[in-house]
């Protein structure tokens, strides 16, 4: 019988279509395995995984822990070339100056040779040929691009389609091109909500893209309606990873939580979710204004969880307080170059967010995506924009962050308390610690989540499923 099932398992395994999907980035990872949007898939399809962090041993967990059969694909993904590198720098600031897109200019700013490229752009946008320019770097990209005897091996699997989990990757824009000259459809997942605006230029013409909401469907159309002459098309689906987010939480399911944190049932919680060191150097110092404020009011716990690309380090002088835990993923590659992009979330990534986010009475973050996760839980968020002890230019300060392109129409809806200073970080803590019950977050940022409902995953792979029949 046991002879039999695993017979009967593998034709209908053969019947699958196979089908690839690429992931090069984290949060990728998170978006499609962790979400469990890939057991569904792997359900239907035969999927097979072609991933710069996931290696054998990662595939055995993932197919142990949802039951399901991925294939590694054993090739290495090739890195991209000098002369593409410059290419797509040259491309990525005529595209921040044809659609004014704030978020690159911000960051262009740090740069010393900026002043003078960027004249140099006004004069080609003042003769309209920028245009023109961003057509033909784009077109050559792609076709370059589309040869490769490093991707061969590719075609003896016969894929269906191809899925570019991150497609403003240049690797994954290079392995779309390869397959779709050999008539491979392709669809793309934009993980992020700043991507689109933050990351260059997409250098590949997919079948479908796959977006969180309406805002960066309307930003997709904008840009990408340039290149082609047939309408992009475009799907809002949600964020598959907020589900779990949406989902009913059984009350001791948070008592479990809390005990896991050593937090007494008296004790309010105070959850900070710390960014990049890159991107605010000085958040050590907001910390340290917030362990003032506890030890003051009395009462409280406060969860320190490190953003990946942050430096647990720095927070050890922090362990000694019973008051503090600190929260950092344990499985990071040696510190080096990359290491971030090379890192494999744990499983049980979004359930420790998740389970931190719902016995959390408030949530302070510093210009993260952690605003939405925050307001997804119906929980308080207080905004920092200021830098510590030491107030920094603008092209460095925290402040900047707040006025890139995709964080403007979040900000417009003033759910969060946005702090300028230490008297305003104590004024907003106690209000919100004040009021146990805060307001219906949900309403308002359901525009940037889609979905106020475990419902992504869903209709994502049932987008896929469509598109794919």
């Amino acid at each position: 019988m046991e002879a039999r099932g695993i017979v009967c398992r593998s034709v209908q395994q053969g019947r699958k279509k196979p089908i690839l999907i690429l992931i090069t980035n984290s949060f990728a990872a998170i978006n499609i395995i962790h979400s469990g949007l890939i057991e569904k898939l792997a359900l239907e399809h035969r999927v097979h995984l072609l991933s710069t962090m996931i290696r054998s041993e990662e595939i055995s967990r993932i197919n142990n822990h949802f039951g399901i059969d991925l294939t590694l694909v054993p090739l290495d993904i090739p890195c991209e070339p000098a002369w593409l590198t410059c290419l797509r720098w040259v491309e990525k600031a005529l595209f921040a100056e044809h659609f004014d897109i704030v978020t690159q200019k911000i960051k262009y700013q740090r740069h010393k040779g900026w002043l003078w490229t960027r004249k140099v752009l006004w004069v080609i946008s003042q003769k309209s040929i920028n245009k023109s320019l961003l057509r033909m770097i784009r077109h050559a990209i792609i076709f370059l691009t589309s040869f490769s005897k490093k991707l061969k091996p590719l075609l003896s699997f016969d894929f269906h389609v191809v899925i570019s989990s991150s497609p403003l990757d240049s690797r994954e824009n290079r392995i779309v091109n390869f397959l779709q000259r050999h008539r491979v459809k392709s669809l793309a997942m934009v993980i992020s909500w700043d991507n689109l605006t933050s990351k260059g230029v997409i250098n590949a013409d997919h079948d479908y893209t796959l977006v969180w909401n309406d805002f960066m469907k309307n930003d997709f159309l904008r840009f990408y309606s340039i290149f082609k002459t047939a309408k992009p098309k475009v799907i809002a689906t949600g964020i598959p990873r907020f589900d779990s987010y949406f989902k009913n939480d059984p009350e001791n399911q948070t008592i479990k939580a809390r005990r896991h944190f050593n937090i007494r049932l008296a004790d309010r919680v105070i959850f900070i979710a710390t960014s990049a060191l890159r991107h605010f150097p000085n958040q050590l110092d907001v910390i340290a204004d917030v362990l003032r404020f506890a030890k003051v009011e009395g009462n409280l716990h406060i969860i320190v969880r490190c953003h990946p690309a942050d430096n647990v380090a720095i927070y050890n002088q922090l362990s000694g307080e019973k008051f503090v835990t600190i929260w950092h993923p344990k499985n990071l590659p040696v510190l080096g170059h990359d290491r971030f992009y090379n890192w494999f979330p744990d499983l049980n990534f979004l359930d420790s967010l998740s389970r931190m986010l719902r016995i959390c009475d408030v949530c302070v973050q510093f210009a993260s995506t952690m605003k939405l996760d925050a307001a997804a839980c119906g929980k308080h968020v207080i905004s920092i924009a200021y830098d510590g002890n030491n107030p920094l230019p603008y092209q460095y300060s925290v402040r900047r962050l707040y006025e890139y392109d995709h964080q403007v129409p979040l900000n417009a809806l003033q759910f969060d308390e946005f702090v300028t200073s230490r008297e305003q970080l104590y004024a907003a803590l106690k209000m919100s610690l004040r009021n146990q019950k805060s307001e219906n977050k949900l309403a308002a940022i359901k525009s940037f989540t889609h979905f106020t409902e475990p419902k992504s995953v869903d209709f994502t792979f049932n987008t896929i499923a469509e598109w794919l029949n």
